[in-house]
């Protein structure tokens, strides 16, 4: 998929902690990616990862926290975003939080909020390109 001075310039950034935004559209592999990107993280990081439905399944990590979303029940359990779990991981202490798909304004404000805070981190996020997928995250943001 990439030559090997891509390869080695995407491992770079993963052990230096930079942080990833995978974009692309369905089917793509941008799953794929990250769970490849994951491989190369610093065996000795924090990692957690933040999912609407768990497909990473990482466990080259000894220090990884996974969590999922939750629809709400009928017996009054409400809701567990994106959002909310991005807020509650920053209190986690991770070195890395991945996180599987940003889709909402409140979820990619704390997600950037989260990066800015001195925490790295790799996200994906559906999108036909570059440029789109920046616009997007731009109509989010409003």
């Amino acid at each position: 998929m990439f030559t090997e001075e891509q390869a080695l310039f995407l491992t770079n950034m993963v052990i230096e902690g930079k942080n990833i935004f995978i974009s692309g559209g369905t089917s793509t592999g941008k799953t794929t990616l990250l769970k490849a990107l994951c491989e190369k993280i610093p065996k000795d990081e924090r990692v957690i990862v933040l999912e609407d439905s768990g497909e990473l399944r990482i466990e080259n990590l000894p220090n990884i926290v996974s969590m999922e979303c939750r629809k709400a029940t009928s017996n009054s359990i409400s809701d567990i975003t994106m959002s909310d779990l991005i807020k509650a991981s920053l209190r986690m202490r991770p070195d890395r939080l991945i996180i599987g798909e940003i889709r909402d304004g409140e979820a990619l404000i704390n997600m950037i909020n989260g990066l800015n805070t001195g925490h790295s981190g790799m996200c994906t996020g559906h999108s036909n390109s570059a440029e789109s997928m920046v616009r997007r995250m731009e109509a989010m943001y409003l």
